[in-house]
Formats: structure tokens, C-alpha cells, sequence
């Protein structure tokens, strides 16, 4: 498959199809990991590593304080998933 220049920031809709209903995707940069999500079913789709990247740093944000936890989440607003799927 050739390049595809048209994932450029860190939320932009992209020439990506759903595998499951065919609607165009939206490509989401977060902490470092890319998620690509439908614009239409809602779907959330993974590449290769992504899934135990997330994993990594939710252990990382878990392993941290009580009193650590809300100081970060104070600073974002929510938790670490919860930044990822606004």
C-alpha cells in the first residue's frame, strides 16, 4: 500500500476505512499512541504494539500514588484512558 500523507496532526479524519461498517476513520495521537476510531459505529482499532502500549502506561499511571494519581488527573482532568477516548 503506498504512503498516506493524510494522518498529519493529532486529530484528523483520514483516508482509513472501518473493517466493519466501511464509514471513513478518525485518527486520534494520544500520549504517543495512534487510535484510529469510525466516525460511525464508534469502532476503536489498534496497529501492532499499540495495545500493549496502552497497557504500559496505564500500569505506569496505576503504580503511581493515590495522592499522585489525582495530582495528574487534576492536571488533564481525568485519567489516562480517559484522555485517550474525549
Amino acid at each position: 500500500m503506498p504512503e498516506d500523507d493524510s494522518v498529519e496532526s493529532k486529530d484528523t479524519t483520514t483516508k482509513l476505512v472501518c473493517p466493519k461498517c466501511g464509514a471513513q476513520m478518525r485518527t486520534y495521537a494520544r500520549n504517543g499512541i495512534t487510535i484510529d476510531q469510525c466516525t460511525t459505529c464508534h469502532g476503536i482499532f489498534l496497529d501492532r504494539g499499540e495495545l500493549e502500549q496502552l497497557i504500559s502506561a496505564e500500569s505506569s499511571y496505576l503504580a503511581r500514588s493515590p495522592q499522585e494519581r489525582r495530582q495528574a488527573d487534576d492536571k488533564r482532568g481525568r485519567g489516562f484512558l480517559g484522555e485517550l477516548f474525549d
